[in-house]
This record gives structure tokens, sequence and C-alpha cells, in this order.
């Protein structure tokens, strides 16, 4: 009899997984095309990469309004929504952006998760009360220091990277200043990930949510590209530019999808540590699109991913419950 009860669970948590690896591939995907458009307007580039997940989550929402339910999200959630929709687009899309050209692909998006990973655990722990096993914490561990690694081996990236920038931005200071965007975004993508678990455990729909979030993130960064001068630049608005934001936007819409749709059955622990493979796979795209610099730190990180991933496969946590 156990083993019949325990059969929804383990399919849930593979459902979980599967869709964590799809949100992982989908986001370094984005980075990618992305990476393509570091020398646009970066508040520019993460306004129009928001359209795509619009016009996938609002039909679904106006379908599930007429043929599921006629729920409407409680005014206290559409305000925090709204709120955490601008700080989440300004100090995380358009902050990882910014630094994509400083630091590139290899460094940013293994810091960026590194910091994710710790701050969604601690999120985790101390406002969902939701601990993780001996093995979770073992893949964390593993996972971090594959960050750490991969981090170290993407210094060489940036001394790469400076010697093309122009003069009165070759400075250390560009590094630091680069970094820091990228810590910041990694805390706010960890706050996000528990804040939309905690939004869609007290009933809002996954449709709701996104729709929310991306709809305000679209309209408050179109609003300040239009007062920072960046539709009057040539550059932003070239139709090679606009195809590479759509199609990050693309692979964002289905990645962001995968994302709460994953939420729904796994910790946010559990989904940051399937997600920590961008940084293996944003360290691969790095250097075989891009030509950033490969060394054995990159090698040996890539190796600590793949063992990481594999200690949290063999996990049987019970998955979360949701509404």
């Amino acid at each position: 009899m156990e083993e019949q009860t325990s059969c929804p669970k383990v399919d849930l948590y593979r459902r979980g997984i599967i869709l964590g690896a799809v949100s992982s591939i989908g986001y370094s995907a984005a980075n990618v095309f992305l990476r393509a458009v570091d020398d646009c307007d970066p508040v520019w580039v993460s306004c129009i990469k928001a359209i795509p997940t619009i016009l996938v989550v609002l039909p679904w929402l106006v379908w599930r309004y007429r043929n599921v339910e006629r729920k409407i999200c409680p005014p206290n959630l559409v305000l925090g929504l709204v709120l955490l929709s601008m700080a989440s687009h300004f100090f995380g899309n358009v902050g990882f952006q910014w630094s994509l050209n400083k630091i590139g692909i290899s460094l940013a998006v293994p810091i960026c998760l590194g910091v994710l990973i710790v701050t969604g655990a601690l999120v985790d722990w101390w406002f969902l009360k939701d601990r993780p096993s001996g093995r979770t914490i073992w893949s964390m561990m593993i996972l971090i220091s594959a960050v750490v690694v991969l981090s170290t081996g993407g210094k060489e990236a940036f001394a790469q990277l400076k010697a093309t920038l122009d003069a009165p931005d070759a400075n250390p200071y560009l590094l630091a200043f680069a970094v820091g965007a990228v810590i910041v975004s990694g805390i706010n993508y960890g706050f996000f990930g528990a804040v939309i678990k905690v939004v869609g455990n007290r009933g809002v729909s996954q449709p709701a949510i996104m729709t929310i979030i991306s709809t305000t993130g679209f309209i408050f960064l179109l609003v300040i590209s239009a007062f920072n001068g960046a539709l009057e630049v040539d550059r932003n608005l070239e139709l090679e530019h606009l195809f590479q934001m759509t199609l990050a936007g693309i692979c964002n819409a289905i990645a962001f999808v995968a994302l709460v749709s994953a939420l729904k059955v796994l910790s946010v622990t559990r989904y940051n540590l399937v997600n920590a493979s961008q940084a293996a796979l944003g360290a691969i795209c790095g250097a075989v699109i891009f030509h950033e610099p490969v060394s054995a730190w990159m090698v040996g990180g890539i190796m600590l991913t793949v063992i990481g991933l594999m200690i949290m496969k063999k996990s049987k946590e019970p998955v979360s419950k949701s509404n």
C-alpha cells in the first residue's frame, strides 16, 4: 500500500525535475541571445524580452477564467506581485543584462546562480519552513563549489573582454561594479522564486501570476526606456537586434512557464539546485559561441555540476504541497 501511495509523489517529483531542467535550458538559451545584444540599452532589451511572455500567458489567463474558474487575485497579492515585478525586472533583469558585456556569460551566470542558491535556500528555510534533506544539503554544497570554480575560471574571460572595452571603462572598478550588479541580481531572483511559491500556494493561478509580473515589468521598463532615450538610439531599433531580443524573450517565456510550474511541485531550494546546471551551460555557451576563454577551472566546474545534480537526482525527498 505504501508503494502505491508514494508513486504519485514520485511522479510529481520527476515532473518537477523535468520542468526545472526545461527552465534551466530555456534561461540558458535566453542568455545566449541576451549576450548577442549586450551593446544595446539593457532596460530596452529587458523590456522587449517581456513581450513574448505576455503573448503566451494573457490568452492562457482568459481561457482559464472562462473555462476553469473565475477567481480574482486578491488586491493585496496583486500589489505585492506588481512591486515584485518592478524590483525583479530592474534589479534582476536589467542589472544582469548590463553586466554581460562587462564580464561575459562565463562569469556572470555562475556568480548569479551561486548567490541565488544560497538566498533561495535561506528564504526557503526561514520563511517557508521547508528544511532540506541531508542529501539535498550535500548536493547544494557541491553545486555551490561548482559555481565558485566556474566563477574563478570566468575571471579569465574578463581579462579578454576588458581589452575590447573603451579606454574609459577598462579599469578594475568596472569588474567590481559588474560583479556587484550580478550579486544583486542573484539575491533578487532568490526572493523571486520564494514569493512566487507563496502566492501560488495561496490559490493564485499560474497564468495570473505570470500575467501580472510580465505585464507590469513591460510597462515599467517601457516608461524608463522612453525617458532614458533608448528609443532614439538606432542600434536599439535595428531589426537584427530586435529579432535577437525577441528570441531571448521566447526562450525566457518557456523557461518562466516551466519555473512557475516546477515551483508548484518542488521546494525553492530543490528547483534552484536543478537550475544550477545553467552555470555549466553558460560556461559552455560562452566558450563555444562567444569565444570566452576555456580553462581547467571551467572543466572542473562543469564536472562538479554534473556530480551535484546526480546526487540530488537520487534523493527521495517528498515533494512540496501546493493548492
